[in-house]
C-alpha cells in the first residue's frame, strides 16, 4: 500500500520504488556495457576504466539523491552515506578489516609453505598498479554499488523488517543484480559460481553497515577487497596455488570481517527492531 511521507503526501509503495531503482541501477550499468562496446571497442584500457568508473558514479549517485527525495521523500542522512570529517572512521574500519584477516591469513599460508608468490613484473609496478585500483575501484563499484545495495535498498527494507533479514534480502537482490549483469556479457556458465559469491559477499557487506550503521563501513571492506583481489590475482603476480591464495587472502577476510568490526566498534547494533523512518 502506499505509505504517508513526513510531509503528510503519499509516496509509493516500497516495492515500487525498490523496483525503480533496481531498474534504473541496471540500466546505468547496461549503458556501460553498451558504451565500451560501441564506443570504446571493448577495449578495456585505464582511460576507458576511468571514463567507466566516472560514469557508474556520476549517474548513480544522482539517482540515488533524486529517489531519496522524490521516492521516499525522506532526508539523505537516513542513507547512512553521510559525507563528514566522521566519516573517515567507519570507512578505515571496513578497510581494516578486510585487510587484518588477509594479512593474516597470507601471511601464514606463505610462511608454512602452502603457497608462494612471484611478481612477474617490477614491484614498482604492482604498487603503482594497486594506487590506481583504488581510485578505479572506489568510483567504478564499491561507492555506487554500496550506496544503492547497503545504503538506499537495505535502509528501506529495515523500515519493514529486521535489520538482520533486510541485510539478507538485499544480498538476494544484489546477487540478482549482478549475477544477470555477468550472464548477459559471459554466457549462463558463470550462473552458479557468480551467484554464490554475490550472495556471500552481500551478505557480509550488509552485516557490517548494520554493525556500524554506516554504509561507509561496506564501501571501505568493498574497496580493499577489490583491490587485494585485482592485485595477487592477477598476471602481475603469480601463484602455485591459486585456490590456496583464494582463501587465505580473501575468504579468510569474510569469515572474519565482522569479528573485527565488532572489535573496533563497540556501540551495540539493532539486529532485530525494524526503523521505520
Amino acid at each position: 500500500m502506499p505509505t504517508e511521507a513526513a510531509n503528510g503526501t503519499t509516496r509509493a509503495p516500497l516495492v515500487v520504488r525498490i523496483g525503480l531503482v533496481l531498474a534504473a541501477g541496471v540500466g546505468i550499468w547496461a549503458l556501460m556495457t553498451w558504451l565500451t562496446a560501441n564506443l570504446y571497442d571493448g577495449q578495456l584500457s585505464i582511460p576507458v576504466r576511468l571514463a567507466n568508473a566516472a560514469l557508474i558514479s556520476g549517474l548513480a549517485i544522482p539517482m540515488v539523491m533524486l529517489a531519496r527525495r522524490y521516492l521516499d521523500r525522506r532526508a539523505w542522512s537516513g542513507i547512512g552515506l553521510g559525507v563528514s570529517a566522521r566519516a573517515w572512521r567507519p570507512f578505515l574500519i571496513g578497510v581494516v578489516a578486510f585487510l587484518v584477516p588477509s594479512a593474516l591469513g597470507l601471511g601464514i599460508a606463505l610462511g608454512a609453505g602452502w603457497l608462494s608468490l612471484q611478481a612477474h613484473v617490477p614491484v614498482a609496478h604492482i604498487l603503482a598498479w594497486a594506487v590506481l585500483l583504488v581510485v578505479l575501484v572506489f568510483f567504478f563499484e564499491a561507492l555506487p554499488e554500496e550506496l544503492i545495495f547497503r545504503g538506499y535498498l537495505q535502509r528501506n527494507l529495515t523500515t519493514v523488517m529486521a535489520p538482520w533479514l533486510a541485510a539478507i534480502a538485499q544480498a538476494v537482490l544484489f546477487t540478482v543484480f549482478g549475477t544477470a549483469l555477468w550472464v548477459a556479457s559471459e554466457g549462463w556458465g558463470v550462473l552458479a559460481e557468480r551467484g554464490i559469491m554475490f550472495l556471500a559477499m552481500a551478505v557480509v557487506l550488509g552485516l557490517l553497515r548494520i554493525q556500524t550503521g554506516s554504509v561507509w563501513t561496506p564501501v571501505g571492506f568493498h574497496l580493499a577487497f577489490q583491490v587485494v583481489a585485482q592485485t595477487v590475482l592477477s598476471q602481475r603476480v603469480g601463484t602455485d596455488n591459486e585456490p590456496g591464495l583464494m582463501i587465505a587472502a580473501i575468504i579468510s577476510a569474510f569469515v572474519l570481517g565482522t569479528t573485527v568490526v565488532s572489535l573496533l566498534h563497540r556501540t551495540e547494533a539493532n539486529w532485530s527492531r525494524p526503523e521505520p523512518e
